[in-house]
């Protein structure tokens, strides 16, 4: 499997932070200098952190503060 379907595969699972992520560092060669764990857990991470930013600005919104 190439890396475009993989990160076609990320998008269709919604894992778009992640492919993001993936492809810049995939493209910039930093993650040949991590474990393939620390690496899962570079993208996970970022999709974590991705979602729980876009969250909380969902609930900002439909607080509708003045």
């Amino acid at each position: 499997m190439n890396n475009e379907q993989t990160l076609e595969k990320m998008r269709h699972m919604r894992l778009v932070a992640m492919a993001q992520l993936h492809r810049q560092q995939t493209k910039d060669h930093h993650h040949s200098q991590l474990t393939h764990d620390e690496y899962l857990a570079l993208l996970i991470d970022h999709e974590w952190q991705d979602r729980q930013d876009k969250k909380v600005q969902r609930f900002i919104k439909q607080a509708n503060f003045r």
